[in-house]
């Protein structure tokens, strides 16, 4: 390889790592940012509720016997790592991600249920 070419292919990967580097930089900032809104709407939505408990409202969470056995079952298999969507119907979820069809085909009309409660 020529020095001409040599040089240029590290002055190629230098203005690239610089690149990479400039949008580390700005993931870092969305990242802070994403933070701190996370945690102003986690501290307002924990006011709101103190707020709603004065006011009388009774929290009224979501009861799993509601659910029918079959609708159960399907719950059990999407806890399991599987779409019970007609969409994707057997197949893995990938790293378990939540699927809004399959929560639409067990919950229905109902809230999921929070289990950080």
């Amino acid at each position: 390889m020529a020095e001409k070419d040599l040089y240029d292919e590290f002055e190629s990967i230098s203005n690239q790592l610089g690149d990479l580097s400039g949008q580390i930089d700005s993931l870092k900032e969305q990242l802070s940012k994403d933070l701190e809104e996370k945690e102003e709407l986690k501290m307002e939505n924990h006011n709101l509720r103190k707020q709603l408990e004065k006011l009388g409202y009774e929290d009224k969470s979501f009861n799993e016997s509601e659910l029918p056995t079959s609708r159960l079952n399907l719950e059990k298999l999407y806890h399991k790592g599987f779409h019970v969507c007609q969409q994707f119907y057997g197949s893995h979820r990938k790293e378990n991600e939540e699927c809004v069809f399959c929560l639409g085909v067990i919950y229905g009309n109902h809230s999921k249920p929070n289990k950080n409660k």
